[in-house]
């Protein structure tokens, strides 16, 4: 998320933690560029949280008021401004496509809308934002991932609880499905049968549901299940897992046929991303710690 001011009194604040950008911006006017159609696709959504004074965000012609203690979610096309007042702070977060994938529904359904912070659920997100934005500069995760991974689907069930709504029967009927999928994506017996069955509908109808979004049921599965193993090859408690016991961890036996799917989705083979992760990770430590002895500064 690029972003501009032209008050020099403005101040921003970035982080990324595995694919998942934040960044929080105080007073004055600021644009974040048009994304491409590859950062639509690969950052489908931002969700803002004004946690203190008020902002105006404007986003495809449209003017939305903010106040302290208020989320918006907005699709992430076109230009995006805002405008915070003097006092305030705008966490603005740019929620990537693989993450949000089991929760697609709940955030198509509550864009443009304002979500007050009173709510329980919307309480809690507000407190978890605040808090990650109150650690200090050297804060890495072990599994940013993991973490990226709960702060959206927290998001998603505040949309939920705030009233989001699907539209249609299908809708509801293909979020329930996709999320019994994701609650059971280690067990090996996870076939579309059994799915239908939980959700008490024919298989037949299940494939239908899925097909309508362009979608198969077995390539979905095996989506999730290799950005699962993705995950789990960033996290530094497993580090010294087996690559293929990662695989089997999440319904993929076979190293193969799971190194080979691995490949043909992110590009390398698991263990070539397991070491590039873990190289990544030294360098972010590396260079966090030559910042911090630059500025005579230490971890909070």
């Amino acid at each position: 998320m690029l972003a501009t001011s032209a008050n020099r009194a403005s101040s921003i604040t970035a982080r990324t933690y595995d694919r998942l950008r934040v960044a929080w911006v105080s007073c004055g006017h600021w644009i974040f560029a048009a994304p491409d159609e590859w950062q639509t696709h690969a950052w489908p959504f931002v969700v803002l949280y004004c946690s203190a004074g008020s902002a105006r965000v404007t986003h495809a012609e449209a003017e939305v008021a903010m106040s302290g203690g208020s989320f918006l979610v907005l699709g992430n096309t076109g230009t995006l401004a805002v405008r915070a007042e003097a006092g305030s702070n705008v966490l603005v977060l740019g929620i990537p496509g693989e993450t949000v994938s089991p929760y697609t529904q709940p955030l198509v359904a509550a864009q443009a809308s304002s979500i007050s912070a009173e709510n329980a659920t919307a309480n809690l997100v507000a407190h978890l934002l605040e808090g990650l934005t109150s650690q200090p500069r050297d804060y890495a995760p072990k599994n940013p991932g993991r973490l990226a991974q709960h702060i959206v689907g927290l998001i998603a069930l505040m949309c939920v609880d705030d009233g989001a709504s699907f539209g249609s029967g299908r809708a509801a009927m293909l979020y329930n499905a996709k999320q019994y999928i994701e609650a059971h994506l280690s067990e090996s017996d996870l076939t579309p049968d059994r799915v239908a069955a939980a959700q008490n509908i024919s298989t037949r109808t299940l494939h239908r549901l899925f097909e309508g979004d362009g979608l198969t049921i077995s390539g979905w599965t095996r989506r999730r299940r290799l950005e699962q193993c993705r995950i789990d090859l960033n996290d530094k408690a497993f580090e010294d897992l087996p690559v293929s016991a990662i695989g089997t961890r999440w319904g993929l036996p076979d190293p193969a046929q799971f190194s080979r799917l691995f490949r043909s989705t992110f590009g390398l083979s698991p263990t070539a991303y397991r070491a590039a992760a873990q190289a990544r990770s030294n360098h972010q430590g590396a260079s966090r710690a030559a910042e911090l002895c630059s500025t005579g500064q230490t971890s909070r």
